[in-house]
């Protein structure tokens, strides 16, 4: 007996090996069989060695947060833009639950071809879906500790019901795979933890991303975060090593005003409220021949629109066009305003929305000129709207009067006679004669 239990012991381990070793090796063969022998091109190289040039000594600093949507993408390349021409690093803040595919993978392909090292950083509570796609395509990674990353399975969002479906189909999940492979795995990360973030939906907290090669760094906060990268040397696009060289400051890049429009209404809720209310305006609105409930319709249509992923450039110029013509039609039919008054603020909001951003898509703009665009824009906008209440305001004046054809009381007259006292006699008001 002693000693078929000494066999039995010997026998149960081995036999729990052999299965934990085979998905041991599955699990490491995942990230080879997807994105085949990715070598390490760009990110960290270390604290020694050779290097092209120095960036520093500030770091600027933006901030994503929410709903990853055309916003952030122009958010991210202004940034980039304005980090390359003063030769500083851009650190990357994430806080969001993800967001759009294609433009997260627009990101990503910024961020590989940047002349400065971006360092993306998660803060405060995620950077679940595209903003991970986001985070381990930097050159430099790094969480804070208590937040989470993963999640990468593309979903399908219906504004209407708000309901969400995972996608299943390879047409769709190998490209976002071979991004990560791409963009992710050669800067040193963990291709198999890659993998398995888009078909496992794996996360993980900021010390095990550390642990598996995920991130690079955890830091508590921006400033430890900046003294733990300084030194670096950082691989960057064409071959360019470049070492961090940094005192400590950084200055923070707010959003500009079509940003910080287009991303309160790319939140799921307000643009899938948006369209909704647009639509059921734009129904009642075209069957009672309501031409003002038709304007409002059009803009709430516009924006919800916008919201779910309208190119800007389309959505301004449609703004920029309906708000010139229902202006002009304020102007020729006037009524109560709400049509001028719509097409003032689609004309305001069109400007606003215009890109200051060089790009392959669409025109644009310099930064400078943009902002004085703005500035004659809101004193025009606001001037004429100010002009379309006054204008209001006296037509609701006008009819509250009661309608007469004409009256005698307060009209200047002739007399014809001598008018006595108490006596009865003939004047002539406007050509007419009568007694008084």
């Amino acid at each position: 007996m002693p000693k078929q239990l000494n066999l039995l012991l010997i026998a149960v381990p081995f036999f729990l090996i052999i299965p934990l070793a085979m998905i041991a090796y599955s699990s490491e063969d995942l990230g080879s069989s997807y994105c085949g022998a990715v070598e390490k091109r760009y990110g960290i190289i270390g604290r020694e060695g050779g290097y092209d040039r120095t960036v520093g000594p500030k770091v600027l600093v933006i901030r994503i947060e929410g709903v990853i949507s055309s916003w952030s993408k122009q958010y991210l390349v202004r940034a980039i833009n304005l980090a390359e021409s003063r030769n500083y690093p851009l650190i990357v803040e994430l806080n969001t639950p993800g967001g759009l595919a294609d433009v997260a993978t627009d990101m990503v392909s910024e961020i590989t071809r940047s002349k400065v090292p971006i360092i993306g950083y998660v803060v405060d509570k995620w950077a679940e879906s595209a903003g991970t796609m986001i985070l381990v395509s930097t050159h430099i990674a790094a969480m804070q500790p208590g937040t989470i990353i993963g999640s990468l399975q593309p979903v399908t969002y219906n504004p209407a019901t708000g309901g969400y479906a995972p996608v299943n189909e390879s047409k769709i999940l190998n490209p976002i795979i071979q991004t990560l492979c791409e963009h992710g795995a050669s800067k040193g990360r963990n291709a198999t933890a890659l993998v398995r973030f888009v078909l496992y939906n794996d996360n993980y907290g900021a010390y095990d991303a550390m642990r598996y090669n995920v991130v690079d760094v955890v830091a508590p906060t921006r400033e430890e975060l900046i003294r733990e990268v300084n030194g670096f040397i950082v691989a960057l696009y064409g071959d360019e090593r470049v070492k961090l060289e940094l005192d400590g400051s950084y200055e923070f890049i707010s959003l500009s005003p079509s940003e910080w429009v287009l991303s309160v209404i790319s939140d799921p809720l307000i643009s899938g409220v948006l369209l909704s209310v647009g639509v059921l305006a734009l129904i009642f609105s075209i069957a009672s021949a309501n031409l003002p409930g038709i304007a409002l319709g059009l803009l709430f249509v516009i924006l919800g629109l916008l919201g779910s992923g309208l190119n800007p450039n389309i959505a301004s110029i449609i703004l920029i066009a309906l708000g010139g013509l229902l202006v002009f039609i304020e102007i020729n039919t006037p009524g109560f305003g709400i049509i001028g008054g719509t097409g003032i603020l689609m004309l305001v909001m069109g400007i606003v929305l215009l890109p200051a951003i060089p790009g392959p898509e669409g025109f644009s703009i310099s930064g400078e000129y943009l902002n004085q665009i703005i500035i004659y824009v809101y004193a025009l906008g606001i001037g004429a709207g100010a002009l379309t209440a006054f204008v209001v305001y006296k037509i609701l004046q006008v009819r509250k009067v009661k309608p007469y054809i004409w009256r005698l009381e307060g009209s200047i007259g002739e007399a014809i006679e001598d008018l006595k006292p108490g006596t009865p006699g003939y004047v002539i008001v406007e050509g007419s004669t009568g007694k008084p």
